[in-house]
């Protein structure tokens, strides 16, 4: 056990650290240091009152004993472990209340924010109070004063009641810190949540590893405080045995590695900086000053390219004599003048481009790139939005031509398919944390084992003739270099052929 406790303590100061890049690390760092403040209480109550001992083949045997001795040598009152007890539980508590609204901030509709908060906060408040007040010493004396106050039979029927009692509370405690685990799996199965399917799995996870572990450890087996023990002396003691049992040892460190492990595998994903370190920002200019560069190539030889056009179609207007043949060259000559001149804007944009983010409204943004394609014939695109501004902080021109990508290739898609209607919808909703846009086509689909390539440069599942496949993989790019997330589902069943491409953007810090 003592091992174990120094395990969980060095998981806090790493979960300690993740809180500065993270929201998510402080409600987890307060979890584990709740388990861990817990523990301490308990082995001090072991020491004092329990055997304890280590099988021979346990690894790091004479490290345990020694830790175990050095932690349980300070003497502490009765009184004194019982309100540590308390304050690791009220830890915990209070980390998976903060989980619990960092699951609420990701709710669509504001009114279920409003609710959801409102709820919980009275939860968590009323329980934390009742724990800290059913969990005193004080309580314990007083219940056992009143039982042995009263008569034989009285005793028993009192007796009764409160073992009654005390099973309905450590029920009442289990649904209480499940709570954000039945939020968080509801929710995403109404498609209310602004998480992907591999976020929710993970935070999922996480919160089902600590509830068994924090449960398991203090609530069930020789370590849970039983009504029992305070009828029969007055304080609240964990167990009546006179000896731990022997896959305690084992049972401790196994679930604290569980809960380091975790941690470290998922330090990337749940951990990733929503505040960006310095370091983070200047990996994320240098990664869009390369992509403007690749893009400063390619925009400066279809300048030449127009240049040239424009050379040889003023030549042919000059040289040419009918009415028709004019009036097509000036037309010609019209679009190559407009084209340079987009170019020219495009090329001035992306020199003077430093990853400034800005407020900008989802909607309009969408809105605006999609006027500024020519929707083919026989395609309807159809817009969802919600009713409340989804604003965002991004780039607007990279991310403006991002969503052309995305919309010329449904486009592309849609011209290959045999099948009618052809339809595009677009949906745009958001959450407190994200903006949510989704795109999806009837087209005929992705193959299965295509979908992790696409966003893979010069990886193209159209022709080849006109499709170079950098079309995604901008687009994925451009997602990343602003903190977003994006995901391709996609199915070439011919009972039910899709694509779908959903962005999650970071919303606008107020």
């Amino acid at each position: 056990m003592a091992f174990s406790i120094v395990i969980l303590i060095f998981s806090s100061v790493l979960l300690l650290g993740f809180s500065l890049r993270s929201r998510y690390g402080l409600p987890l760092f307060l979890m584990t240091a709740g388990i861990a403040t817990a523990s301490v209480a308990v082995l001090f109550q072991v020491y004092s009152t329990t055997m304890y001992s280590l099988p021979l083949i346990y690894p790091f045997r004479s490290l345990e004993i020694s830790l175990f001795r050095f932690i349980g040598a300070n003497r502490v009152s009765v009184e004194h472990v019982q309100l540590m007890r308390n304050l690791g539980s009220l830890l915990y508590l209070g980390g998976i209340c903060l989980l619990t609204l960092l699951v609420i901030r990701n709710l669509k509709r504001a009114e279920m924010r409003r609710i959801w908060t409102i709820v919980i906060c009275i939860i968590f408040s009323l329980f934390g109070i009742v724990y800290l007040l059913y969990y005193s010493p004080v309580c314990a004396f007083r219940m056992y004063i009143r039982c042995h106050s009263l008569a034989r039979d009285a005793r028993d029927a009192f007796s009764g009641r409160m073992i009654f009692l005390d099973r309905i509370f450590r029920l009442l405690t289990l649904f209480v810190i499940v709570l954000p685990l039945i939020l968080l799996l509801t929710e995403y199965a109404k498609h209310q949540l602004t998480y992907f399917a591999d976020t929710a799995v993970l935070l999922a996870s996480m919160v089902a590893v600590y509830d068994a572990l924090f449960y398991a450890l203090f609530f069930t087996g020789p370590f849970a405080q039983r009504m029992t023990t305070v009828i029969r002396t007055g304080f609240w003691y964990f167990s009546d045995t006179v000896r731990i049992p022997a896959w305690i040892p084992w049972f401790h460190p196994l679930f604290s590695l569980v809960l380091l492990f975790f941690i470290v595998l998922n330090s990337k994903r749940i951990f990733s900086g929503e505040l960006v370190l310095l370091s983070r920002k200047r990996a994320l200019r240098k990664s869009i000053e390369d992509l403007n560069r690749n893009l400063k190539d390619v925009l400066h030889s279809e300048k030449n390219l127009m240049f040239s056009i424009l050379i040889l179609a003023n030549d042919a207007k000059a040289a040419y004599g009918t009415t028709e043949g004019l009036k097509k060259l000036e037309r010609l000559s019209e679009i190559a003048e407009n084209r340079m001149e987009n170019i020219t804007a495009s090329l001035n944009r992306i020199r003077e481009l430093h990853l400034n983010a800005q407020p900008v409204d989802m909607c309009a943004l969408v809105d605006e790139a999609i006027a500024g394609l020519t929707i083919p014939d026989r395609i309807c695109c159809m817009t969802h939005y919600c009713s409340y501004p989804a604003r965002c902080m991004v780039d607007e021109y990279h991310t403006r031509s991002a969503l052309k990508n995305i919309f010329s290739n449904s486009f592309e898609a849609l011209q290959l398919s045999p099948d009618e209607p052809k339809r595009i919808d677009v949906t745009v909703d958001a959450s407190q944390e994200w903006v949510s846009i989704s795109v999806r086509d009837n087209g005929p689909g992705i193959a299965k084992g295509d979908i992790r390539r696409v966003v893979l440069p010069f990886v193209s599942t159209k022709s080849k003739s006109n499709n170079w496949g950098i079309g995604l993989s901008y687009v994925f790019r451009i997602v990343n270099a602003q903190l977003g997330q994006m995901r391709i589902t996609s199915s070439d069943n011919p009972a039910g052929h899709f694509t779908q491409v959903d962005i999650l953007l970071p919303r606008e810090r107020k």
